[in-house]
């Protein structure tokens, strides 16, 4: 039997806005994280999120559990999948973990960069993908949130 609106916001707003804070995260793990903060004639060369810390691989697989969790939750809400109320109740509960960890690993590289960090600059796929991770926990904290009638 499908859980329909009740369980998640209206037309499904909140499995969606986890769906694509996902994706925003996962994808901006691609994204230059950091820069060689280097006078010339050096040039700076940016390290995308992935070749510059296993903090943001760890970050991707969450993104991406909870991309499919978010899905299948956003699938039942419109009605294509119906699934048990449990089953999406833990697939809120899995995504407000997993974002709440990929939160706590992009903060922590915000806050200390990979060595030497003194020749490195934070570059905007890092504060992407910090945005996203939040935006994502805030929408997973509002669906597990109980509800009444």
């Amino acid at each position: 039997m499908a859980t329909g609106a009740p369980v998640r916001g209206a037309r499904g707003a909140v499995p969606a806005t986890i769906a694509m804070a996902s994706l925003v995260l996962a994808i901006s793990v691609f994204l230059p994280w950091y820069t060689a903060d280097v006078a010339p004639p050096f040039a700076p060369e940016a390290s995308p999120g992935w070749d510059a810390s296993m903090f943001a691989r760890v970050a991707f697989a969450a993104a991406v559990l909870s991309l499919i969790g978010s899905g299948l939750m956003w699938l039942d809400v419109r009605g294509f999948v119906p699934l048990d109320a449990g089953l999406v109740r833990g697939f809120a509960w899995a995504c407000l973990i997993l974002l709440l960890l990929a939160t706590a690993l992009v903060a922590w590289r915000v806050i200390r960069p990979p060595g030497p960090a003194e020749f490195l600059a934070r570059d905007v796929g890092l504060f992407i993908a910090q945005a996203a991770a939040i935006v994502g926990l805030v929408a997973s904290i509002g669906a597990v949130r109980p509800r009444t009638p």
